[in-house]
């Protein structure tokens, strides 16, 4: 099973994923990566001014993730990944005022997941996690105007129905994270 945990910054997606990848005994894959940890911040900087670049270089991790998701699910039950293509898309679509490229025929090469949730928190709570946080990144500042938040949400279920979402499960969370998690498990005995 191939499960991706989205949402918007603060929603609790490493929390979440890193709970139920436990539960179920999955490998944790992040987006773009720890192959990346060390150069992310230097590679945003030097694509700040071109934001079809630095959509290239997230959609190439998550291309990444998709090869590793694949030689994974032969070697093991489930794959839970924090963050996967939908994320990518959503965020460049929102800081570039939907001018982003459209990668139809990379989105055609990942392996879709069997399920996608959706961790959907409210505004204020969401802010008052990222407020709390240590080492937030300037995108995860700039999302924390209610236009920003609404214009992310909207990008979200607009795309939810393509093709590299797989399943979509939307879950409050605002929950405490075991029924999150519970949540979610029920969600994947019925897939």
């Amino acid at each position: 099973m191939f499960i991706v945990i989205e949402g918007l910054d603060g929603c609790g997606k490493s929390t979440v994923a890193q709970h139920l990848s436990k539960k179920l005994e999955a490998v944790l894959l992040t987006t773009p990566g720890s192959d990346f940890k060390d150069i992310r911040s230097h590679l945003d900087m030097i694509f700040s001014n071109n934001i079809k670049a630095r959509q290239l270089f997230y959609m190439a991790s998550v291309f990444k993730v998709s090869e590793e998701v694949k030689e994974l699910k032969e070697l093991v039950r489930h794959v839970v990944v924090d963050r996967y293509w939908l994320s990518t898309q959503v965020y460049h679509r929102w800081m570039s005022n939907d001018t982003c490229l459209d990668l139809h025929e990379v989105e055609g090469e990942l392996l879709k997941p069997d399920l996608t949730v959706y961790l959907d928190l409210h505004f204020d709570e969401r802010n008052k996690r990222i407020e709390a946080r240590n080492g937030n990144t300037r995108e995860d500042m700039q999302t924390l105007t209610q236009q920003a938040d609404n214009e992310l949400r909207d990008y979200y279920e607009q795309m939810r129905d393509l093709e590299p979402v797989g399943k979509w499960l939307k879950v409050d969370a605002s929950k405490d994270i075991y029924t999150i998690v519970d949540t979610i498990l029920g969600a994947i005995c019925e897939v």
